[in-house]
């Protein structure tokens, strides 16, 4: 019980650790994750001891390169990004908007592949390796969508709902409905919840089994995106099975995938 406990407190450390903020003391970290400063210093120099993190000189902490390791192993066997890869990129030219992948990771939206639209007034979109609320997004409320009601009541209506903009929804109840209308079309809408002006339409990919492990998004302007909606939502939905289709049917994808598949070139 002591071990696992241990190991559900590195998960908050490793967390810590942000672009705005890669640098992290010990006192610091005691005081974030709430433990003492010497529980706080075993489970570093644990993390230090596997590589994920390095102290650097007046016991300072930063990620390690054991995290480069990993990363490679993961583009070498995670299907769905080497799948989703071709169809992120017919998208954004189709329509010439920002694309995203994302995955939920510990109920919070990860985004881990975007291409970028090249429009003028363009949308950059969210930052690869971000993570952003899961309920204020399309991409997450179509991962949330495909939770059971017990995670979403632990890990999401369970707490209060953080408010973005003044179109985020904060109400459980409301957002419980909004999943409910995302198993009924599809996909999922982002009026302006995570960025006010900017709207997105996101739809699921599952993996071999059936099971949802990823979302695909097309991004833009209220402006475009409010003249194309009904055409971006049909777009998002077959590019979501083009990429569900390109994992189930191949077991290399990044070979397999540099085809033209007829599922792919109707997103093309």
């Amino acid at each position: 019980m002591a071990a696992l406990q241990t190991v559900q407190k590195l998960g908050p450390i490793l967390d810590l650790f942000t672009v705005r903020k890669p640098e992290w003391g010990v006192s610091e970290v005691a005081a974030q994750v709430g433990v003492p400063r010497s529980s706080a210093h075993a489970l570093l120099s644990s993390l230090v001891d596997i590589g994920l993190l390095q102290c650097k000189s007046r016991g300072r902490y930063r990620i390690g390169w054991r995290v480069v390791e990993l990363n490679e192993t993961l583009k070498d066997t995670v299907d769905v990004k080497s799948c989703a890869a071709p169809v992120l990129q017919a998208l954004s030219e189709r329509f010439g908007e920002t694309t995203h992948l994302a995955v939920l990771e510990r109920y919070r939206v990860m985004y881990v592949d975007k291409v970028i639209g090249n429009h003028v007034v363009n949308v950059t979109g969210a930052r690869v390796g971000s993570q952003l609320d899961a309920h204020a997004s399309a991409v997450g409320k179509v991962l949330l969508a495909h939770c059971t009601p017990r995670e979403l009541e632990r890990n999401i209506t369970g707490k209060p709902l953080r408010r973005m903009t003044p179109a985020t929804i904060t109400d459980p109840e409301v957002l419980r409905r909004e999943l409910r209308a995302t198993l009924r079309n599809g996909c999922a809408v982002d009026a302006g919840e995570t960025v006010a002006d900017v709207q997105c339409v996101a739809a699921p990919i599952r993996d071999e089994m059936g099971v949802v492990v990823a979302a695909v998004s097309i991004t833009a302007p209220v402006n475009r995106f409010t003249a194309a909606q009904h055409e971006f939502r049909r777009a998002v939905i077959e590019a979501a099975a083009a990429v569900t289709k390109a994992i189930a049917t191949s077991t290399e994808c990044p070979r397999s995938c540099t085809a033209i598949d007829p599922a792919l070139a109707a997103v093309g």
